[in-house]
């Protein structure tokens, strides 16, 4: 798929944005193998999207007006010290939108914004098990190393 045929923008979200951004999560939550079975707040989403356009951190791709995929990250110092941290909540593109530049092109936004912000460090998740091996394999050609893994028991 050609990203600069359909007109995607990438762009740092606002508060006008929250709406498409719990319709786009929900959309994320329900093919989410890991999270589709766990319930989904609205009015929490709308709580996080509202402190993260406060921040910076919430970046929108969309095309024609309509949110396709979304990047949710903070800065913050790390645990046991004061360096500071980028981090994401979730990275996502809806399945129709996949294939192209697109991901790269809001992962880079990110990622300028969290060096803007003082990061020493940039990391990205797959914690919700969608395309995961692809997901990290872009990761790593985009520079990035794999540290660890994520260990899950169910109840």
């Amino acid at each position: 798929m050609q990203t600069k045929k359909l007109g995607y923008c990438v762009r740092q979200g606002d508060m006008d944005d929250i709406p498409s951004l719990i319709a786009l999560g929900r959309r994320m939550h329900e093919e989410s193998p890991r999270f589709r079975n766990m319930d989904y707040s609205e009015q929490k989403c709308a709580l996080l999207g509202q402190g993260l356009v406060n921040q910076g951190g919430m970046f929108i791709a969309e095309v024609a007006g309509i949110a396709v995929g979304m990047v949710l990250g903070a800065v913050a110092p790390h645990f046991f010290g004061d360096d500071l941290m980028a981090y994401d909540f979730v990275v996502y593109v809806a399945p129709e939108h996949r294939g192209g530049s697109l991901v790269v092109r809001m992962l880079k936004k990110f990622e300028s914004w969290a060096f803007s912000m003082g990061a020493k460090v940039v990391s990205f998740g797959v914690s919700t098990e969608i395309e995961a091996d692809r997901t990290i394999a872009l990761y790593q050609r985009l520079g990035y190393r794999v540290t660890g893994s994520i260990a899950v028991k169910e109840r």
